[in-house]
This record gives C-alpha cells, sequence and structure tokens, in this order.
C-alpha cells in the first residue's frame, strides 16, 4: 500500500508540475486529475472516504454489523412458527438443522427478556416503538436490550467452537 501512496504522489507532483505550463483550457482538465489524486491519497492515508466525519468506530446504528444476518433470523423465527397449509413458505425460507443450532447456541446466553426483545426486533422485524408498547417499556430500554443481546451473541459467536463453523 505504501509504494502506491507513493506513486501517486509522484503523479499529483507531475500533475502539478505540468499544470504550470499547461493552457487555461488543459488547466481545468488537470486541475480534475489534481483533485481526483489528493482524494485517492487522503482515503489510502485514512483509511476513510474524504469528507465523512464519522469514523467506522462511530457508525449510526443502522449501519452497524449484525451478528447475524437479518434475513437468517426471521427464516429461523419463521421456521420456530406454526405452518399453515395456506402459507406459501418455499423450502429456502427455512433454516437448516446447521444453521437452528447455530443460533440456538447463540441465543442461549440471553436473559428471557432479551431474547423475545431480540426476535421481535429480529424476527417480527417489530421497530423499537412498537416492541415498546407491547411490553410496556421505554424505546430507549428496548434499543438498550437489543444492544446488550447483540453485543452477547457477538462475544458468543466469537468464543464458542460450536459457532465458529458460521
Amino acid at each position: 500500500m505504501e509504494k502506491l501512496i507513493l506513486s501517486y504522489k509522484e503523479s499529483l507532483k507531475e500533475a502539478k508540475s505540468i499544470k504550470k505550463n499547461a493552457s487555461d483550457r488543459d488547466k481545468s482538465l488537470i486541475n480534475g486529475f489534481i483533485r481526483d489524486l489528493q482524494y485517492a491519497i487522503e482515503w489510502m492515508e485514512t483509511g476513510r472516504q474524504p469528507g465523512n466525519k464519522r469514523g467506522v468506530e462511530r457508525l449510526a446504528a443502522y449501519q452497524r454489523e449484525r451478528p447475524f444476518d437479518p434475513l437468517l433470523m426471521q427464516r429461523y423465527f419463521r421456521s420456530n412458527a406454526v405452518i399453515y397449509p395456506w402459507d406459501n413458505y418455499s423450502k429456502d425460507n427455512k433454516v437448516t438443522s446447521e444453521e437452528r443450532e447455530r443460533i440456538d447456541d447463540a441465543l442461549s446466553v440471553l436473559t428471557a427478556k432479551e431474547k423475545e426483545v431480540y426476535l421481535m426486533s429480529r424476527g417480527h422485524c417489530l421497530s423499537y416503538g412498537q416492541i415498546a408498547n407491547y411490553l410496556c417499556i421505554s424505546s430507549s430500554s428496548v434499543q438498550t436490550m437489543i444492544e446488550r443481546a447483540e453485543k452477547k451473541i457477538a462475544k458468543r459467536r466469537y468464543d464458542s467452537l460450536f459457532c465458529l463453523s458460521s
């Protein structure tokens, strides 16, 4: 990566030196080239997109990594529900026994309340406000429980030999 940054910086120096003797029309093209090089160099040096005010460690809640794929959680939740003859769930909407065991193992570290809130959020795709209304608690409590649950699940997936096969 260092060699790439050095080559970009050399190209930037060359572009700046060429710009001094260029015509007005060429200067505008070279300025665009210089801006692109500076943008790429900043991105490579900082490891984040230039102009972003937040680093990866401060992403918004909807941008953070989830311990489980949301679609997998929905399939898991549906596979635990009663299946009616009129439901048109195909085979790809069901979880495999291996996936079920991994999820059950990861969810085993949660308290009953955390598990209920987590499955309502990730299984039923309910908003924090809807969950708070159903359980007669505040939205911030729901958010806290889900954050705590996700940390526990992520730690369990990292520590457990059983969950390493993901």
